[in-house]
């Protein structure tokens, strides 16, 4: 059930992200802020939505549920908690999660910002950002789901889906397989979540400078903007 849940929360993200992005053309061609502001809080909901997934993936790495396919993946019961903790990044599907869990946190973030200025360039920006949200988010959804799990059919076969087949169980092994000891390195710990935080945070100047061609402003002023972003994304990698 709380698969589902996080599962279901995804959609909503993902949904809520082109219903944002819409929101954003709109009010920047029939100038109404208002659905510029409610694509704006459509950004700041979308944080709030995968951080609860991550945390409830994060909940099943620690406490050992191993029906899900992930975490019977990367995670076993000799590992300590701090190591399924890391574990996220450690198979592709958690580290879509995490990927559009640090999207989504740095979209909010340049959403949050003081607009009153730069109101032209806001939709854009938040159009770029939500477009390159739901594109991870539809990877995760529609992909590499983190949270399918295992099932036994009636037949004896076993299978890996997000819901249950008709007439079939669950199937809840004692113990997974484990990270792959390459990525328990102490260097591989650290290493993944920065260089995420690098690229994605880049996402942020990036946003900006589209947002600076669409509206035709030809001064630096986005490059002002994004000064420390850059800076920050920079050092990160």
């Amino acid at each position: 059930m709380l698969a589902n849940f996080g599962y279901g929360l995804l959609v909503i993200a993902f949904f809520l992200s082109l219903y944002g992005a819409v929101a954003a053309v709109v009010g920047a061609r029939r100038n109404q802020f208002a659905w510029v502001e409610s694509a704006r809080l459509s950004t700041l909901l979308t944080f709030l939505l995968i951080f609860i997934s991550t945390g409830i993936l994060l909940y099943f790495l620690v406490s050992g549920h191993y029906e899900v396919e992930f975490v019977y993946s990367v995670a076993s019961q000799s590992m300590s908690p701090l190591l399924r903790l890391t574990a996220l990044w450690g198979g592709q599907s958690g580290s879509l999660l995490f990927w559009a869990w640090l999207m989504s946190g740095f979209s909010a973030a340049a959403a949050m910002r003081k607009w009153d200025r730069d109101r032209e360039l806001l939709p854009w920006v938040i159009l770029v950002l939500l477009v390159t949200l739901a594109f991870f988010l539809g990877l995760i959804i529609f992909v590499d789901n983190p949270f399918n799990r295992f099932w036994q059919l009636p037949n004896g076969t076993s299978i890996s889906s997000m819901f249950q087949p008709q007439g079939g169980t669950l199937i809840v092994p004692p113990d997974g397989n484990g990270l792959n000891p390459l990525l328990r390195h102490p260097g591989m710990i650290f290493h993944p979540p920065l260089l995420y935080l690098g690229f994605v945070a880049f996402t942020v100047p990036f946003a900006y400078a589209i947002a600076a061609l669409v509206a035709g402003r030809t001064d630096d002023r986005w490059i002002r903007l994004t000064r420390r972003w850059t800076l920050v994304a920079w050092l990160f990698l």
